[in-house]
């Protein structure tokens, strides 16, 4: 475990990390080692059944973007925001793509991602610090599948990250994402101080599909699975139930910061925002395929 861990964080670094985007991925990757003793996918849970742990919950979400892809195995697959790369790991070891790539623009998620899965003693993955907005180190054409969830709405240029998208996929390669998008509505002023705090930028799904089809890439499907992220969340009761912590009164700090977690991301989802699966290709155009 790293020197600087959750258990020695203060409670005014915990309400503090809860505020900021890189503050907030630390303080739930240091959550989830002290607690699990491993670290855990950090994105929302996707209802599978009344009995679904946290993880389960995560994993689902992970397997209904998955769903959206054809046959993986064998492929190249780029993540594009990683995270902590546990779910390009999880990727890699249930779906036997021949190499993955995790991408995100925290170095201390990259560093954290590589040395997890040296631990692990996983080959055929590599982590790399870019850009979403513009991912210099990947070549052109290099990828045959690209998977994004739950990180574009923190981008504030969408239009680079689709034409990025585009450039990076092979003609005819696949790419499925999964964001929060924005409701027609007036957000009061600390809903967006909130947002400005946590990098938030959220479109409408009408400007999403518009700037898609702008920088040359179809969509197929769509799927708005707010109602089965409501589902999982609404099991938060029981995430920890069995967990041992240090003490009654951190215990009662950590379930605190867990609950206004849960509230904030259900408050956003019932009243601001839906979470939306977008997956499609970069078509072949005429003249790839007559020199196919």
């Amino acid at each position: 475990m790293s020197s600087t861990t959750f258990t020695d964080r203060k409670t005014a670094g915990l309400i503090k990390g809860g505020l900021s985007l890189t503050g907030y991925h630390k303080i739930m990757n240091d959550l989830y080692e002290e607690i699990a003793g491993e670290h855990w996918m950090v994105h929302f849970p996707y209802f599978g059944s009344r009995h679904d742990s946290l993880i389960d919950g995560q994993v689902n979400l992970t397997e209904a973007c998955m769903r959206y892809f054809p046959d993986v195995s064998g492929k190249r697959l780029l993540e594009v925001g990683c995270g902590n790369g546990v779910q390009s790991m999880y990727v890699l070891t249930n779906h036997g793509p021949a190499w993955v790539t995790g991408l995100d623009y925290n170095s201390d998620n990259v560093e954290l991602a590589t040395r997890i899965a040296a631990r692990k003693g996983l080959e055929s993955i590599d982590f790399v610090e870019s850009d979403a907005q513009k991912m210099s180190s990947i070549p052109d054409n290099s990828y045959d599948c690209l998977l994004n969830v739950e990180s574009a709405f923190h981008y504030p240029d969408k239009d680079a990250f689709f034409r990025e998208i585009y450039r990076i996929l092979k003609p005819g390669g696949t790419f499925v994402i999964a964001d929060i998008l924005m409701k027609p509505n007036n957000r009061n002023v600390l809903l967006r101080w909130w947002e400005r705090r946590l990098s938030q930028n959220y479109w409408p799904i009408d400007r999403y599909r518009a700037r898609l089809a702008a920088a040359g890439l179809e969509v197929d499907k769509e799927e708005d699975i707010t109602d089965p992220i409501l589902k999982g969340f609404a099991l938060h009761t029981r995430w920890f139930r069995r967990t041992k912590f240090r003490g009654p009164i951190r215990r009662s700090l950590i379930l605190l910061f867990v609950r206004l977690q849960v509230f904030r991301h259900v408050y956003y989802l019932r009243k601001v925002c839906t979470y939306n699966i977008f997956a499609g290709e970069k078509p072949v155009t005429a003249s790839e395929t007559a020199g196919a």
